[in-house]
Order: structure tokens, then sequence, then C-alpha cells
């Protein structure tokens, strides 16, 4: 077989063991603020799945996607939602690593004033392990970073010392900066579009199981999270309804 044909075809794809192997790791948070500050919640539905496979070449197959994040006890309804987006992104094979938030007291030193606010905890260190483990245990050749956040310099560092064959790439949030410490250890940096956003949601009704051989259910989209076209007709529903 000739070097030509052993990448695949001359359209340009390659075949499966032919293909370098992509991990995604992402910072929830980050990435969640990041696509609330567009004002368009029905972006927040996001499959995480296919964003890698967006955001990854055709050279590249995605093999791996970790979420880290944490529920915030605060706000029931948030609550819900952040659950069901949850099981929704289990349905498509996304691993999820839950933290926790604990409550702090803050205050002002001029004034004296204090109030509680509420912190996250394990997240970064969820990501920074799970990135750990998984190169230990080769189960990648490309790392996808997903982050804004400096404080995973030292997780992006420790990959590119321990594993320098391990590719690096840095992925920033919508309508954010790379981040300069991350940068300067990657090997090369892309930027979440509203385009990639726009092609990577969830379907109204995501799949889910409790257990691996355990009876499938369905997770319902939040009604806040409708795009755009069912919320106006949602609306003009509710208008003649009314009369």
């Amino acid at each position: 077989m000739s070097k030509g044909s052993s990448a695949g075809s001359k359209g340009g794809w390659s075949l499966p063991f032919f293909r370098k192997r992509a991990a995604f790791y992402i910072d929830g948070f980050n990435l969640y603020n990041a696509v609330d500050a567009y004002k368009r919640p029905y972006l927040k539905w996001l499959n995480l799945k296919a964003l890698g496979r967006a955001i990854a070449p055709k050279s590249e197959v995605v093999k791996r996607v970790v979420w880290c994040s944490a529920f915030s006890p605060t706000n029931r309804s948030k609550l819900k939602r952040h659950e069901d987006y949850m099981k929704a992104l289990k349905g498509q094979g996304v691993i999820c690593r839950m933290g926790h938030f604990i409550h702090a007291m803050d205050g002002c030193n001029a004034c004296g004033h204090k109030w509680q606010v509420a912190v996250e905890k394990q997240g970064d260190v969820n990501l920074a392990l799970s990135i750990a483990a998984d190169a230990e245990d080769d189960l990648f050749d490309v790392c996808y970073l997903v982050t804004a956040d400096g404080d995973h310099a030292a997780t992006a560092r420790y990959l590119k010392e321990r594993f320098p064959k391990k590719k690096l790439v840095l992925v920033t949030p919508p309508g954010r900066f790379h981040n300069r410490n991350i940068e300067r250890i990657a090997d090369s940096c892309v930027e979440i579009t509203t385009a990639h956003l726009e092609a990577s949601l969830l379907p109204q009704m995501a799949k889910y199981k409790h257990r691996f051989l355990g009876r499938g259910e369905k997770v319902e989209r939040p009604e806040v999270y409708d795009p755009p076209e069912l919320r106006e007709k949602s609306h003009l529903r509710l208008i003649v309804n009314n009369g």
C-alpha cells in the first residue's frame, strides 16, 4: 500500500485507525459564563460531544469529553436545569465530574460590612486530575483544554513536561481572550465561535440512562432554553388564545 493511500481517500478523510485520538476537558463554569454573556439562553443547551467534533479536524477522532462543574443549591429552578443538563450530557457519552459549593464569608475592609458568598470547590482539581490520569493511561494523542482561566496553566505545564509528544490545544470560550499563561505552553490555540455553538445544540428530548443496563429515559430541554423560533411561536399561540 502506498503512503498516499494509507492516509485515506483523495477527499481528505482518514481511516479510523490512522486518526489521532482527541480528548476535550471542559472547565464547565468558565464556558457557561462565556455563553451566558451572549444573552441567548438556548445556546446553553449545548452538546459538548458535538462541539468537540466541530472543533477537531477530520484527522482526529473525539474519543473522550470530560466536563467539570458543580451543583449550586441556592436556586432550585437553576439546580433542576443543571441536573437535567448533566443527564443529557451523560446520554451523549460525556464524562461528568462534579464538585460542590461551600458558603464563605467575604467583607469590605473599609466599612466592615460582611456578606456570604458561594464558592465552587473541586472543579479545577477534577479537571487537572482528569487530564493527568488520562495522559498516564495514554487515552489521547491531542488534549483540548477548554478554558480562559489561568489557574489551569499548571496543568498545561505538567502535561507538556511529562508527556511532550502529546499535543495540547487551548480552546478559548466564545468572546474571551486566550489566556497568555496557557497560550505560551500550548501547541496551538482555537476559539469557540457562535457558529460552533449554533451547530452543536442538543435535541429537545435528549436520551439518558441511569445505569449502563438500565431502562432509557428522555430529558426534556428546559423551556427557557427553547430556540428563538419556538419561543416566538409559543408567544403567538398565547396571543391567539387570549383573543
